[in-house]
């Protein structure tokens, strides 16, 4: 199957009801891709890049809102950990995907919206939404203006999502291996590669100890979150 930072941190953190457990009903195999994360704004809000945003949030609580891909998303964890590095308040406004949460953000239903950059970035181009700051490790070739959230200070919340490859629980070694292998030689073809890397995602490719680390780090990141902002499904 395919795991994504959603499915194996950010939605276990929240949702005590997940019908299944993280840490022992999956063998990890391989991190694919990381993808970065955006906020962006429409064109009407008042700040214009992410000093201005910032400004006006702080001096604005809880006037504004922002859209998410839905309650327990990875963008909505990583709002509300922005939220609680930079002591603002925004009010959530969870949709059923992406799709949604974007059209009203673009239609100026919703003034902010923090998605994952590749459903995001055909908007950004297009300029009918604006990038404020971008979680990735380096700024992004399509929007060299855009700094990260390391370059604002926030290097707790410069995380990315996640997608790769587990298999059951006790999924036995020598297959672990061979689909690992498989997976990255597929990522060497240089027309994959060039599709992944088109949507601003950054190929991983590491072994099946890493990803296993990487998804425990993240879960422990998101249910620090969901405590310290009191988070629930309601």
């Amino acid at each position: 199957g395919i795991a994504t930072v959603s499915t194996t941190a950010t939605n276990p953190a929240i949702n005590p009801k997940i019908p299944y457990n993280v840490a022992t009903d999956f063998t990890p195999v391989i991190n694919i891709a990381a993808t970065p994360n955006v906020i962006a704004a429409n064109p009407q809000f008042a700040g214009k890049n992410y000093k201005q945003f910032l400004e006006e949030i702080k001096k604005n609580p809880a006037k504004y809102s922002y859209a998410s891909p839905g309650t327990g998303s990875i963008t909505h964890l990583m709002m509300e950990m922005f939220k609680l590095s930079t002591g603002t308040d925004m009010m959530h406004v969870p949709y059923r995907g992406s799709g949604p949460a974007l059209n009203d953000a673009v239609a100026g239903q919703v003034p902010l919206i923090f998605d994952n950059l590749p459903s995001a970035l055909p908007f950004i181009k297009e300029k009918r939404l604006v990038a404020l700051v971008v979680a990735a490790p380096e700024r992004i070739p399509a929007m060299p203006d855009v700094p990260t959230f390391k370059e604002v200070g926030l290097e707790a919340a410069n995380r990315m999502a996640y997608y790769g490859i587990v298999g059951p629980k006790n999924l036995p070694k020598d297959i672990v291996d061979k689909v690992n292998a498989a997976t990255r030689k597929v990522l060497q073809d240089p027309a994959i590669r060039k599709r992944i890397e088109e949507t601003g995602s950054i190929i991983q490719a590491g072994t099946p100890e890493r990803f296993a680390q990487q998804m425990k780090e993240e879960l422990a990141v998101y249910k620090d979150v969901v405590v310290k902002q009191k988070l629930t499904m309601d």
